[in-house]
């Protein structure tokens, strides 16, 4: 949420603007408000307050714990869509006060987007952009940015503020590529505004009669500040467009969903009536036509309730197999957020490697897959065991670790935690 503080000047006449970036205070005139928090993503970056320009290590916290909502927005009882539509506006609204303290005043074809510099095992490259960037930049830009955050979980490749940098360059070029379209016209918005006050038009009428000089591109800078202005309308409208689009999807979806449970309790509910039918059919014989009687009308019951549910389930095919798709990846989302707390707690060495679950709920000692044996008796007991010995590198909580492991059990531990079942031969 992005709050603006009251400003007053003295006079009739309105304070001009300068084309430099360095001069504007309008970025510092600002408090940026983020939405409440979970404990679970406080853990990851408890996000205060920000007043004027956001830092570098603010934005960075903001990344971090949209990583870890998206991760999880899919999981029962603790994705949130609403609060990650919330966190993906917050970090606009930082990335814009960013972007207008580095370009503000300036008109599109003076401002020059330099990227940030790539480590050297990206194999993509990127140029400064000079004016408004074209089509082919913005997606080249894109591409880098998909292609590094495959290294996320790997903390010796992937670097947060690096990440960070090409966010913003990112969010620069699509402004200044939004900014153009404005000033020639292509984007027009609709605005609702009630009759003019006669005072206030006599001001505006004021304004637009005195020349203004303070400006370092002569003949310019009307233009460059009607064209600032008409962005920053044209991005409030889109901003709140987008929100609306984005609450009635929630809504639609939350829609679906409380269907989908009316689905499964019916069902439960005719499950439990055919279960006691079942264990009564077992009683005497004096009893067994009132209940063949009883279990026809269940029967029949059940039937008109199969009929509803089919009727439901028609118009809900799309969630159902949603819900499918969810209840099938729970599962592998849950161990990954147990991998990812147990290798990133601080204080964590390799033996934490035995916490490691899969997506049964087992730890490695407790399952007969890998003969009941576990990553550190492995590393420890090596007389014991027959066979070639490899040495593998393990970061946890940022430190690599070694651990010995025998080449024989690298089949079962793999298959243990469901890592390359196509490579693996028999059950």
């Amino acid at each position: 949420m992005l709050l603006k503080r009251a400003s007053s000047s003295g006079g009739d006449k309105p304070p001009k603007l300068s084309s430099d970036p360095a001069m504007t205070s309008y970025p510092n005139e600002q408090t940026f408000l983020p939405p409440e928090l979970p404990p679970y993503l406080k853990k990851v970056h408890d996000m205060k307050l920000i007043v004027g320009i956001p830092s570098e290590e603010e934005i960075i916290g903001i990344h971090a714990v949209i990583r870890v909502a998206n991760q999880v927005v899919d999981v029962q009882d603790m994705g949130d869509p609403t609060l990650l539509a919330r966190l993906s506006e917050h970090l606009f609204d930082v990335q814009m006060a960013k972007y207008r303290s580095k370009y503000s005043g300036l008109l599109p074809e003076d401002a020059i987007l330099v990227p940030p510099e790539l480590p050297a095992h990206l194999s993509v490259s990127l140029t400064p952009v000079t004016g408004a960037p074209s089509e082919e930049e913005v997606i080249q830009v894109q591409n880098t940015i998909r292609a590094y955050q495959q290294y996320y979980n790997s903390s010796s490749l992937f670097d947060p503020r690096l990440d960070m940098e090409l966010s913003q360059h990112l969010f620069d070029i699509q402004m200044a590529r939004y900014a153009q379209r404005a000033r020639q016209g292509r984007i027009i918005p609709i605005l609702h505004a009630p009759s003019p006050d006669p005072t206030a038009v006599k001001q505006v009428v004021d304004i637009v009669e005195e020349p203004i000089v303070d400006t370092n591109n002569i003949g310019s800078g009307s233009d460059a500040i009607d064209s600032n202005q008409l962005a920053r309308d044209l991005v409030d409208i889109g901003i709140c467009d987008t929100l609306e689009r984005s609450n009635r999807l929630a809504e639609h979806a939350n829609q679906l969903a409380e269907r989908a449970n009316q689905l499964i309790e019916r069902s439960n509910e005719i499950a439990e009536r055919s279960n006691r039918l079942m264990e009564r059919s077992s009683q005497p014989a004096d009893r067994s036509n009132g209940l063949f009687k009883k279990f026809n009308q269940l029967l029949e019951r059940l039937s008109k309730h199969l009929e509803v549910s089919n009727q439901l389930a028609e118009e809900s095919t799309n969630p159902m197999e949603r819900v499918g798709d969810i209840l099938e990846n729970t599962n592998r989302v849950l161990a990954k957020v147990q991998h990812a707390i147990v290798r990133n707690h601080k204080g964590n060495g390799k033996n934490a490697l035995d916490c490691l679950i899969n997506e049964r709920g087992e730890v490695p000692g407790a399952s007969d897959t890998v003969g009941w044996w576990d990553l550190k008796s492995l590393s420890e007991d090596r007389k014991n065991l027959n066979g070639a010995m490899s040495r593998i590198t393990i970061p946890i909580d940022g430190v690599d670790h070694k651990i010995h492991f025998p080449d024989r059990l690298l089949g079962d531990f793999l298959r243990f935690y469901g890592i390359g079942d196509d490579l693996c031969k028999g059950a």
